[in-house]
């Protein structure tokens, strides 16, 4: 059986990766600790699983769409030094919310596939207060993928629908919400912040 490896894999197919770990890997004991933000009471209890006395290999999968820097500086040090025949694998969509000094350390494996267009599912010639909350509602456990193909989704859709002023502002709205999700910002706030927005340039 080949050895495990500590890694980041890039990609938002979380059970997929689950799942091909455990057709690789039959062997080993399989962690998996999946949230949405990756809080620090997320990071203690990988620790504990990877504290856990064992004779066969263990790999602690890690999924998030988003890692919070408080949580990754609680996994650094575990990270850096495992116990024995312990791995740590992160799966995440982007590296670019994963912390410099986590990054250096673990080995990237881009598994991302194409982009794929979400519905923003609102009326932006009519859109309100009203659609706004729904449209958060309706993606409130949003990745940061499919949040970056909502934003261009809302763009191409604003520029469609002629009810916006559409001038250099507001197009530059749009590029900081990608760049800020790039960043790792919660999905949820970037979509508030740019809705807000879209609001304000209504017609």
């Amino acid at each position: 059986m080949p050895s495990p490896t500590s890694k980041i894999i890039l990609t938002d197919r979380f059970e997929e990766t689950f799942h091909t770990l455990q057709e690789v890997f039959p062997d080993a004991l399989i962690y998996r600790i999946e949230a949405d933000d990756f809080l620090i009471e997320h990071a203690k209890v990988a620790i504990e699983k990877a504290y856990l006395t064992s004779d066969r290999e263990k790999i602690i999968l890690l999924c998030a769409g988003h890692f919070t820097p408080i949580a990754q500086n609680k996994l650094l040090k575990i990270i850096e030094e495992p116990p024995s025949k312990t791995h740590f694998i992160l799966a995440t969509p982007s590296k670019s919310g994963l912390l410099a000094t986590i990054r250096s350390r673990l080995v990237i494996e881009n598994r991302v596939g194409t982009k794929t267009a979400v519905e923003s599912g609102v009326d932006l010639a009519r859109f309100d207060l009203g659609q706004l909350f729904a449209m958060l509602q309706e993606h409130r456990r949003i990745d940061t993928k499919k949040a970056t193909a909502l934003v261009e989704t809302l763009a191409k859709e604003a520029m469609r629908s002629g009810a916006y002023t559409l001038d250099e502002s507001l197009l530059d709205t749009f590029s900081e919400s990608i760049r800020l999700l790039d960043m790792g910002s919660p999905p949820q706030f970037v979509l508030t912040r740019l809705g807000l927005k879209l609001l304000e340039r209504k017609r």
